[in-house]
């Protein structure tokens, strides 16, 4: 079915031929079977209209950092932020990513996957297309899987595109506190094996910082998703310059994100 967008005010989009944004007044829009056909000041032969009632049209936006499968919030954390303390102080007295465990623990898939649907339609309604969506709130193999399984059923549903990533190395669980090590080693030879199996992610996505995991953890990580046929990314040097852009580098990731403290050092090799 042909479908006509009429009434647009302005389409704003890039233009790969000029390499440059494009901006167009007083055209409609053709579209048939969700593909764009034509665009033109008028155009015809559509059985459907749509006014835009003076709106800006752009392309669906794309979000390529997304952590929306928790339960809960952390509302509370925004006061302490305002007060003064710090991402790693309220981390430190057991906020940010570990508070948000229990929530995912305690929820079950059909839960888990209502609330956060609440979320993805946030997403549309904003205009939002495309997003990547991480797990890193269950930091178990089961609650990694449930995460990631959520994920995989809110596309299918969903008509956001949404393409999954595999963090269980997002933080150390507090029942590895003291145990980094093993914790590693779970990801490496029991996470990393079943997600690939199931086919739930084309990612997989590492905290490289202070107090999350080190160069040599990201490594490990990371190599080993790439045996099973996941890609790297990486959390980096957000807080600290780490050596992480570096690394993200090394092991050929797709993106390295944050790199609020990243060095020139960081950035060349990024480049190179």
């Amino acid at each position: 079915m042909k479908t006509k967008i009429t009434n647009i005010s302005t389409i704003c989009t890039w233009s790969p031929a000029e390499g440059k944004l494009l901006t167009l007044s007083d055209v409609e829009i053709l579209v048939e079977d969700s593909t764009i056909i034509q665009i033109s000041k008028t155009v015809g032969g559509a059985e459907e209209e749509i006014d835009a009632d003076g709106a800006l049209i752009t392309p669906g936006f794309v979000d390529s950092h997304t952590h929306p499968i928790f339960s809960g919030n952390r509302a509370n954390e925004f006061g302490m932020r305002v007060s003064g303390k710090s991402y790693e102080e309220i981390a430190s007295m057991g906020g940010g990513i570990i508070s948000s465990i229990n929530g995912v623990r305690n929820a079950s898939e059909e839960q888990l996957l209502e609330e956060c649907l609440e979320r993805i339609n946030f997403f549309l309604v904003h205009g939002t297309t495309t997003i990547e969506a991480k797990s890193g709130y269950g930091l178990t193999i089961e609650d990694e899987l449930k995460s990631l399984r959520v994920i995989k059923r809110l596309n299918e549903s969903s008509p956001l595109d949404i393409i999954p990533t595999f963090m269980g190395a997002h933080a150390f669980p507090p029942e590895f506190k003291n145990d980094h090590q093993g914790y590693v080693r779970l990801i490496c030879e029991e996470m990393i094996p079943v997600v690939a199996e199931e086919n739930l992610a084309e990612f997989c996505d590492v905290f490289c910082e202070n107090g999350y995991f080190t160069l040599d953890d990201s490594r490990k990580i990371l190599e080993t998703a790439k045996e099973y046929g996941l890609t790297p990314r990486l959390h980096a040097d957000e807080f600290v310059d780490s050596g992480a852009a570096g690394l993200s580098a090394e092991v050929g990731a797709i993106s390295a994100d944050h790199l609020m403290a990243v060095s020139d050092e960081g950035i060349q090799k990024m480049a190179e």
